[in-house]
């Protein structure tokens, strides 16, 4: 982090006005793409990421004088970002099961294209359909699957930002279409019971 940086984290710190409004300024760009990341499969995204953002701010402000070292802000400001983001998923997700039907019923469209790696050519109505099932996968697969399928992102894009080999990216990509063909496929098979 370079010295004009930390001045204005500073400065910002302490109260300055003038300082908040080029912080934010600095840390809007980062923070629009750590919540688009976490808010790559929201129904709403650009009003999720607008709120997560507001809300951000508001906590950064609020809990400022808890950072002891400026120099970790950056840090500090992604980890508030994700888990609102986090928590945002979650209210949405709560929505979704509870007001937005999905029928797998008659969905097997749904598990051909799992199965073929159509993952990519999903209508509107049936990418809702796996993010129900998807957002029972555990995180790791999950988010791999988000981040390759729903935010576009290349292998080495993936591996760059979990900090990780280009070959687990893969294995975990082939794992992960693999736990979400069975577990739509078992949503499916419990549903006509």
């Amino acid at each position: 982090m370079n010295l004009i940086h930390l001045h204005i984290i500073k400065e910002a710190k302490n109260g300055s006005e003038k300082h908040r409004c080029r912080l934010m300024e600095l840390y809007d760009p980062m923070l629009r793409r750590v919540g688009g990341y976490y808010l790559s499969s929201s129904y709403c995204k650009h009003a999720d990421l607008e709120d997560a953002l507001q809300e951000t701010w508001i906590k950064v402000y609020k809990y400022f004088d808890m950072l002891a070292d400026v120099s970790k802000f950056p840090g500090w400001i992604s980890k508030i970002m994700k888990y609102q983001c986090i928590n945002m998923q979650k209210k949405n997700t709560e929505f979704i099961k509870k007001n937005v039907l999905v029928d797998l019923e008659n969905r097997h469209d749904l598990v051909d294209k799992i199965e073929n790696d159509e993952i990519d050519e999903l209508d509107h109505n049936q990418r809702r359909a796996m993010m129900s099932v998807m957002n029972e996968l555990p995180e790791v697969y999950s988010d791999t699957l988000k981040m390759f399928y729903f935010s576009n992102m290349r292998i080495r894009e993936i591996a760059s930002a979990s900090d990780i080999s280009e070959s687990l990216v893969k294995w975990r990509l082939v794992r992960a279409r693999e736990m979400l063909k069975i577990k739509t496929k078992k949503k499916i098979n419990e549903q006509r019971r």
